[in-house]
Parts: structure tokens; C-alpha cells; sequence
């Protein structure tokens, strides 16, 4: 591990929360300043996937209208850093509400932890690998049939 470099865990760190509010607020071009271009996303999850970031940034587009409001809560990122490299391990509460057809709602909550591997570019540090992995689910998540599908966070 090379020397404390402050300002390089603060950019990391903020690119940690960053990521949580665009996915919450579906803001995936903005995204792109949080991944490199060649990056790849693992979700190591029932119903997860894996691929590079542009196909991962439209698997996003395509499975979050189920949900009217979701908040990605990043904490406890513990980053070390290598020179022009660095890992990050960060908690996630993540909390998915769905609004039914029936006028319910439902509520899935997942523990996770995101494990990443960034790299110093010329603008600035980028994921290159992510590995989301689980630690815990509770509640169902529904289908575009059973709910109202919405493109962005539309608070109740």
C-alpha cells in the first residue's frame, strides 16, 4: 500500500455515494464518470448478472422501472490504495419500493457489499471492476405485470 493520498480517498469516496444517487435518481450517463469504459459489473445476486458497463448501464435501464423509489444507502467505504490503483469495500442498504397494481406497495430490501477495483485516469479514478455480492434479502420484487413502471424516482 503506497502512501495516504487524501485526496484520492476522497474522490473514490465520493464517487461511492455519487453512484448510489444516480441509481436512485436514474441518472446512468451520469455514471459514466464512476466507470471506465472497459469496466465490468458482477452482480453476484439472485436475478444478477454480469457484464461490461455499457451492456450493464442498459440491464440497468431496463430492470429499475419496476420500482417507484429506490435509495441506495453506500456506507462504511473502506478504500487502500496502491499507487495508480486502489480497492474499495462498501456496505449497501438497499431498498427497492414497488407500488402494485392493487394500490399496495411492496418493499425489498437487500444487504450487500460492493467490492471494487478503481484506476487513476486522466479524469480521474474509475472503476474497472465491480463485484456486488449478498449478505442478506428480504421481500419479493414483482413484475412489470403486477406493477406501474416508472422512468424516474417518483416519491409517493
Amino acid at each position: 500500500m503506497s502512501a495516504y493520498d487524501p485526496e484520492a480517498v476522497v474522490e473514490i469516496q465520493q464517487k461511492i455515494y455519487r453512484y448510489g444517487w444516480c441509481i436512485d435518481h436514474r441518472l446512468y450517463d451520469e455514471l459514466d464518470s464512476i466507470f471506465a469504459p472497459d469496466a465490468v459489473l458482477h452482480y453476484d445476486v439472485s436475478g444478477g448478472t454480469m457484464k461490461p458497463w455499457a451492456e450493464m448501464k442498459g440491464w440497468l435501464r431496463e430492470r429499475f422501472p419496476v420500482f417507484r423509489v429506490t435509495q441506495h444507502n453506500m456506507s462504511n467505504p473502506v478504500i487502500d490504495l496502491d499507487g495508480e490503483t486502489a480497492t474499495s469495500t462498501t456496505y449497501g442498504h438497499l431498498v427497492h419500493v414497488q407500488h402494485l397494481k392493487d394500490e399496495t406497495t411492496s418493499v425489498f430490501r437487500h444487504y450487500a457489499i460492493y467490492r471494487d477495483n478503481w484506476q487513476r485516469t486522466a479524469d480521474g479514478w474509475r472503476i474497472q471492476l465491480r463485484r456486488l455480492s449478498n449478505l442478506y434479502m428480504e421481500g419479493p420484487v414483482y413484475g412489470p405485470d403486477r406493477v406501474y413502471t416508472y422512468d424516474e424516482l417518483t416519491p409517493f
